[in-house]
């Protein structure tokens, strides 16, 4: 193929993804006013503001927002002579939010944590006073952290399980700290005040720090997660040697949290991080 016959083919697919499929055009100006009228502010659109939007007649413009009106995408206000948007929105936004996967919405951000930073990313939610890991993506070096799929440990004693409790509510926060603390390492956290301080810490931060606590020579970062409710689900986290991973490294810990956000979006949050006042 030529440069020229290239450049044609590639201005080609740029016009067909700009322009409706034929036969579509009344389809696509629907689905066009709908978002614009999304994305206005309160109190809505009014019927001249969507004729202009759309280059249509505002008796044509009018046949769209009705058929909108009548399959609930869009509702009118009388009082107000505006278009704002309808309940059929809230159920489809409902239904796709049920279905998602955790796993699968996360699995391409763990990817191409592991392709930036060359360790090994786990997605892990907290059950009782455990962390379980539900997804791992491997780090390509020969030395890297040995874990799998189903494997459990003390949440404290994680960057996954801390990242996840400092987000979690007091009144349900007990339910995951034990009585009494095992120390897996000399590094452990070995009670709740070094817990709680460790927490806030998190919150401040956007980020949980796994500072040799769970396994000796294993350092990690870890980040939360958050649904549409903006209640924590899981989080994600990036570890490995603590020769190759350093304890004052603040862009690894900026990374995670960043990746964590994109998930979080994903699953329907607005959160731009992991801090306490996001």
């Amino acid at each position: 193929m030529t440069p020229t016959q290239s450049s044609s083919t590639e201005e080609k697919a740029a016009a067909d993804r700009a322009e409706p499929i034929a036969g579509t055009q009344s389809l696509d100006r629907a689905l066009t006013v709908l978002l614009q009228v999304a994305e206005s502010p309160p109190p809505g659109l009014t019927l001249a503001a969507c004729s202009s939007i759309l280059g249509y007649s505002k008796p044509t413009t009018q046949r769209i927002l009705r058929t909108l009106v009548a399959r609930s995408f869009l509702a009118f206000d009388e009082e107000l002579g505006v278009y704002t948007l309808g309940v059929a929105n809230a159920q489809l936004g409902s239904e796709y939010l049920h279905r998602l996967d955790l796993r699968k919405v996360a699995l391409p951000e763990m990817r191409s944590l592991v392709d930036h930073t060359g360790e090994t990313a786990h997605l892990g939610i907290v059950t009782g006073r455990d962390v379980v890991y539900i997804e791992l993506v491997d780090s390509p070096h020969p030395v890297r952290i040995f874990s799998r799929v189903g494997a459990s440990v003390p949440a404290y004693a994680t960057a996954i399980g801390k990242a996840i409790l400092a987000f979690t509510g007091d009144g349900e926060l007990e339910a995951h700290i034990p009585e009494s603390f095992t120390a897996r390492t000399d590094r452990t956290i070995h009670d709740r005040a070094e817990l709680e301080a460790d927490l806030r810490r998190t919150r401040e931060r956007g980020y949980a720090i796994d500072d040799e606590e769970n396994r000796p020579g294993i350092r990690g970062y870890a980040a939360p997660i958050f649904n549409h409710t903006e209640a924590v689900v899981a989080a994600v986290s990036i570890g490995g040697p603590a020769d190759r991973i350093t304890g004052d490294d603040a862009i690894l810990g900026e990374q995670i949290s960043a990746s964590a956000a994109r998930i979080s979006r994903l699953l329907g949050s607005r959160r731009t991080d992991g801090r306490a006042d996001a």
